[in-house]
C-alpha cells in the first residue's frame, strides 16, 4: 500500500517521455557492470560514432531539456516535489507502525517552529544509518530529476529540514539534520553512481529491463522515475559522466577473532564478509566533478549484521609537480557498530598523495589526509565510580541525568590518517592503514575521545582471481574526563581476520 501511494504520487510529477532512435550495441561488446567507454567504437565497423549520430543525439537531448541523451530532463520544481513525497512516505509508514510523533497536525509544526533544535535521544542505527538513509533518498530526488551535485545537495538540506520540523511531533533534531544532510549526500551520489554501473541503457528487451530493475533496488528514487516517464527503455549511450575511468572489486569472506583488554566484552570469534568497490581513479587527475572517484567499503557480521559502512568520494582534484603529487578535498561517511564499539561520523578531509612505480608491474600508492569531523557518535564510556547517570554538557557534574535511550555521546571535532598501498600487476597486495579521530563531545558524557586504529592487509594471489589473505587490526580509545576527580579511561581491541578473496579490476 505504501508503494503503491508513493508510486501514484511520483507519476503526478513525470510525463512519458518519447523513445529515442534505437542505437543497439551487442552483448558481446558491452563491458563488466554495463560500462560503455566513453569513446566507444561502432561494434560492426570498429570506426568511432559518428560525429552526425553525436549531433542528432545532443539535438534530441537539448529540445527535451537534457543534458545529455540518456540523462534525466531537468525539473527543479519536480524534485523538490518528490522531495515532499518522500516525507509524506517515511510520515504514513510510521502512522502504520503506530509511532505516536507521526501524528503531525499544524499545531505541532508551530510548535516545533517556536521551539528551535536540540539533541534528541534516537537508537544509534536508527540515527546513523537511518537518517543517512533517508537523506539519500533526498539526494537522488535532485538527481533523478537532472540536478547537478550541489544542486540535489541544497535539495537534501531542503528534505532534510523541513521534515524535522513538519514530519514528526518531535522537536528538530540538529544532529538529525547534520546526519540526514551530509550522510545522504555521501550516500546519495554514491548509489547514484552504483546504480547507472548496472544499468545499460544500449539495451532492450528482458536483458535491458532485469538491469533497470536492479537499478532500482540500488537508487529507487531515479528507478521509478525512469520506469514512470518511459526513459527505462529509452535507448542510448550512457551519460557520459556516469562512466567511471577505472572499477575494481573486491570481496573477502573469512572468521575474525576479537580482543579486549576488559572482561565486559567477550572475544569470540565470528564469521564476516567485507566488500570494497573501487570506482574511479583515486590517485591521480585533475577533477572538478564531484565523486567521478569514489571508494566503499561494506562489513557484514564481525559481531553486527552491518558492523562497518564507509563511503570516501573526491570533491576536488588537482595534481602537482606533473603528476608526481596528488592533492584532493574528499567529502567522508562512516559506520562501525559490532560488540566491542560503535563510531559514526561526516566529514570533510585534504589528502596529499603520490604514486611510485618500482617496475612495471609493482607500485606503491601512499597518501595522508586531515580534516574536520562535521559530527561524530560514539558510545558513551560513564567515569568508573560514577553513579550519577549521564550528564548534559550543559549542566553540572553530577546533576541533570539523561533518562532517554540514548547510550553514546555526539559532537564535532577533528581527523587524520594515512595509507600505504602496495600493488602487483593492478592488484593489491599489502596495505597498511592508520586513522584517528577526535571527538569533543557536546551532548553525552562530558569528555573528550581519542579513536585509533590500525590495520594491515595482506593478499596472497591463488589462482585466477581468487586468493587468500591475513588481515591485523588494533582499535584503541581513550576517554579523557572533563568531569572533577575521574581518570582517563582506555579500552583496546586487537583484531585477526584470515580469509578467502575475489577480486576484480
Amino acid at each position: 500500500m505504501r508503494r503503491t501511494l508513493l508510486l501514484l504520487a511520483f507519476a503526478l510529477t513525470l510525463r512519458p517521455s518519447p523513445v529515442a532512435a534505437q542505437l543497439v550495441t551487442p552483448a558481446a561488446s558491452v563491458p563488466p557492470f554495463g560500462i560503455t567507454p566513453p569513446d566507444r567504437a561502432d561494434a560492426v565497423s570498429g570506426a568511432p560514432i559518428s560525429a552526425a549520430l553525436r549531433t542528432l543525439e545532443q539535438a534530441q537531448a537539448t529540445s527535451d531539456n537534457r543534458a545529455c541523451d540518456s540523462c534525466p530532463p531537468r525539473r527543479v520544481l519536480t524534485s523538490l516535489l518528490q522531495v515532499t513525497y518522500i516525507n509524506v512516505f517515511y510520515e504514513l509508514a510510521n502512522l502504520i507502525r503506530g509511532q505516536d510523533t507521526a501524528k503531525i497536525t499544524p499545531s505541532t509544526w508551530w510548535l516545533n517552529m517556536k521551539r528551535g533544535w536540540e539533541w534528541d535521544l534516537d537508537d544509534f542505527v536508527v540515527n546513523q544509518i537511518g537518517h543517512p538513509y533517508q537523506g539519500n533518498n533526498y539526494f537522488t530526488a535532485g538527481r533523478a530529476n537532472g540536478l547537478d551535485f550541489w544542486e540535489s545537495a541544497a535539495v537534501t538540506a531542503f528534505g532534510s529540514g523541513t521534515w524535522e520540523y513538519f514530519g514528526e511531533t518531535n522537536q528538530a533534531s540538529i544532529n538529525d539534520f547534520i546526519n540526514t544532510t551530509m550522510g545522504g549526500i555521501a550516500l546519495g551520489e554514491m548509489f547514484h553512481r552504483t546504480a547507472w554501473l548496472v544499468r545499460d541503457t544500449t539495451k532492450t528487451g528482458k536483458s535491458r529491463f532485469r538491469r533497470e530493475l536492479a537499478a532500482t533496488v540500488i537508487d529507487p528514487i531515479t528507478g521509478v522515475n525512469r520506469f514512470i516517464s518511459g526513459d527505462s527503455s529509452r535507448v542510448g549511450e550512457k551519460p557520459r559522466d556516469m562512466v567511471p575511468s577505472a572499477l575494481g572489486v573486491v570481496t573477502d569472506v573469512g572468521l575474525l577473532w576479537r580482543g579486549s583488554n576488559t572482561a565486559e566484552i567477550d572475544p569470540g570469534e565470528h564469521i564476516y564478509v567485507e566488500a570494497d568497490l573501487l570506482y574511479g581513479d583515486l590517485q591521480t587527475g585533475r577533477s572538478r566533478t564531484p565523486y567521478d572517484a569514489f571508494a566503499v567499503r561494506l562489513d557484514f557480521g564481525g559481531g553486527s549484521p552491518l558492523s562497518e559502512a564507509r563511503v570516501r568520494g573526491r570533491l576536488f582534484g588537482q595534481p602537482f609537480h606533473n603528476g608526481a603529487v596528488q592533492l584532493s578535498v574528499a567529502q567522508g561517511y562512516q559506520f562501525n557498530k559490532n560488540d566491542a564499539y560503535q563510531f559514526g561520523s561526516e566529514s570533510v578531509d585534504t589528502t596529499i598523495g603520490f604514486v611510485k612505480h618500482f617496475s612495471d608491474r609493482t607500485s606503491l600508492w601512499a597518501v595522508g589526509w586531515g580534516g574536520v569531523t562535521i559530527l561524530g557518535a560514539v558510545d558513551s564510556l560513564p567515569p568508573e565510580g560514577y553513579t550519577g547517570g549521564l550528564p548534559h554538557p550543559d549542566e553540572g557534574a553530577g546533576q541533570g541525568v539523561s533518562t532517554g535511550p540514548r547510550n553514546y555521546d555526539y559532537g564535532p571535532g577533528g581527523n587524520l590518517g594515512g595509507l600505504l598501498y602496495f600493488a602487483r600487476d593492478a592488484r593489491n597486495f599489502l596495505t597498511f592503514s592508520y586513522e584517528l579521530h577526535q571527538l569533543h563531545v557536546l551532548d553525552g558524557v562530558r569528555a573528550n575521545h581519542i579513536l585509533q586504529r590500525g590495520r594491515a592487509d595482506l593478499h596472497i594471489p591463488v589462482k585466477g582471481r581468487f586468493g587468500v589473505g591475513v588481515t591485523a587490526e588494533f582499535f584503541d580509545r581513550r576517554t579523557i574526563y572533563q568531569l572533577p576527580g575521574f581518570e582517563t579511561a582506555h579500552f583496546y581491541f586487537p583484531q585477526l581476520r584470515t580469509f578467502v578473496t575475489w577480486s576484480q579490476s
